[in-house]
């Protein structure tokens, strides 16, 4: 697990979003996702619903992946920028329940969750959810954004 300061975890449990990047056929591939850190194991969950599946292929082909902490708009956190660089994985394996133990870091984030997952029998194919674990190899963290400086590097 890779250790990093207090700022850096308040970035990555403040941010609503990060830009979650794959590649596909040897090109990146950068979409907004909400992330979910888990402080036990220092990793990054992101979920994704399977119509929106492709990134969880991305992962299949190629696993190297980073989340880019650097618009804080609807978030809580401070400005900092935070590029973390891992190594994913994509569980299918339960679909329907699986993505369940992350509710509670969700509802952190987006607290009217529950109204939508009311709602659930509505949107039967949104909450069949894959689950992507990402374990950091490297975390680059600029403090306030400022990245004219060179960042604090952890990890390898």
């Amino acid at each position: 697990m890779i250790q990093v300061p207090q700022w850096v975890r308040e970035t990555f449990d403040g941010y609503l979003v990060c830009e979650f990047t794959t590649v596909k056929s040897g090109k990146p591939v950068t979409l907004p996702l909400l992330p979910f850190y888990l402080p036990d194991s220092g990793k990054f969950v992101v979920t994704s619903s399977i119509l929106f599946s492709k990134k969880a292929e991305n992962v299949k082909q190629n696993p190297k992946v980073s989340l880019l902490f650097s618009n804080p708009e609807g978030s809580n956190a401070g400005k900092h920028a935070v590029l973390v660089q891992g190594i994913a994985h994509a569980d299918d394996s339960d679909l329907d329940h699986g993505w369940e133990k992350y509710l509670p870091y969700w509802r952190k984030k987006e607290p009217y969750i529950d109204a939508y997952l009311a709602e659930r029998e509505k949107f039967g194919w949104f909450w069949k959810r894959i689950v992507v674990q990402v374990e950091p190899k490297r975390i680059l963290a600029w403090k306030n954004g400022d990245t004219s400086r060179s960042p604090e590097v952890f990890g390898a």
